[in-house]
């Protein structure tokens, strides 16, 4: 198994540049991990297994488990209005649920999506306007429940609903909750501007060169964000949430109810904070410069971990031909 799947990967690096780490395992057992690339090309600087990457939508997985951990302590209803926990949010849509913040089908124009997003952060910076003010003012693009539509806006404000039932900043709540006790040091709030030693630089391509990429589009806003992680640090996350260790069974199973089929592919779901396929549960992000994904395969308890910090690595492309490999080798 080893020796195909170093085959996969050094054919996929021959006529594409493969940067990052990856890490598999079966029955909470790592079976295979490997870095390839440069977390900095130009200072020379190599990925290690412990390098930490920017996890981009990765991070709506622990969203959405603080959120159905605040439902467990009956502190938060899934049918309650977001208006009933932050005073701001009445003036969304009087249909929005949390659960539709929580499966993507709240109808909230996702703020990723806003035209020159970047122009527009700025300028609500420079002219000292609220950024939740913002965020509720966005579009309403469908009616809450009517369909499934990806939206970072739902999963932002969720973020300020955990800070308001908690009493504790986002990066504080996941930390005292989630990543002390499973011992996951090298996990944190990504702030690409603050020194952070071992994280990686995003990388892309342009006019056939690579050159560092712009950090995320929301980087200078102060609001629930995304998270740095390592493969090790989510296999910890991973390993605990699917063993049933962070959430109670009857929650668990609320999480990965196909709620609403995605726009994208009929054959892929959503439930909370992941995609559920035929036989696998799927999370992945992306923003300049990094990649990242989570496969997980229940009947075979095989996950595998991608992080990449050249965001032209194409993870499809390399499960697909790891697939056979790995499910055919028990």
């Amino acid at each position: 198994m080893f020796e195909k799947l170093e085959n996969i990967f050094e054919n996929y690096n021959k006529e594409n540049y493969l940067s990052g780490n990856i890490l598999i395992s079966r029955g909470g057992r790592e079976q295979f991990s490997r870095s390839f690339g440069e977390a900095s090309i130009q200072l020379g600087v190599p990925n290690k297994l412990g390098t930490k990457f920017h996890i981009a939508s990765v991070t709506k997985m622990f969203i959405a488990a603080a959120t159905l951990k605040l439902y467990e302590q009956r502190l938060l209803n899934l049918d309650d209005h977001p208006g009933k926990y932050v005073e701001n949010f009445k003036v969304l849509h009087p249909k929005i649920k949390i659960h539709h913040l929580l499966s993507h089908s709240s109808g909230l124009h996702d703020i990723y999506a806003v035209p020159n997003l970047r122009f527009e952060m700025t300028r609500l910076i420079v002219e000292k306007q609220d950024f939740v003010d913002y965020l509720i003012h966005l579009n309403q693009d469908f009616t809450p429940g009517e369909k499934w539509g990806y939206s970072s806006t739902g999963f932002i404000i969720l973020g300020y609903i955990l800070e308001a039932l908690t009493g504790m900043k986002y990066e504080q709540l996941f930390d005292t909750w989630f990543f002390s006790p499973l011992n996951m040091s090298s996990t944190g709030f990504d702030n690409p501007r603050k020194i952070n030693p071992g994280r990686a630089y995003g990388h892309t391509l342009e006019n056939d060169k690579i050159t560092y990429a712009d950090n995320d589009k929301l980087t200078d806003i102060e609001a629930p964000g995304e998270l740095f992680s390592t493969v090790h640090d989510l296999d910890k996350w991973c390993e605990a949430l699917f063993k049933g260790e962070l959430l109670q069974q009857e929650t668990m199973d609320k999480m990965f109810i196909p709620y609403y089929v995605t726009t994208f592919d009929p054959h892929l779901s959503y439930g909370y904070g992941w995609f559920i396929g035929a036989d696998f549960r799927l999370i992945g992000g992306g923003t300049p410069g990094f990649r990242s994904e989570i496969w997980y395969y229940p009947a075979n308890d095989l996950r595998i971990i991608m992080l990449w910090n050249y965001e032209k690595v194409d993870s499809h492309q390399l499960l697909y031909k790891m697939k056979p490999v790995l499910l055919n080798n028990p």
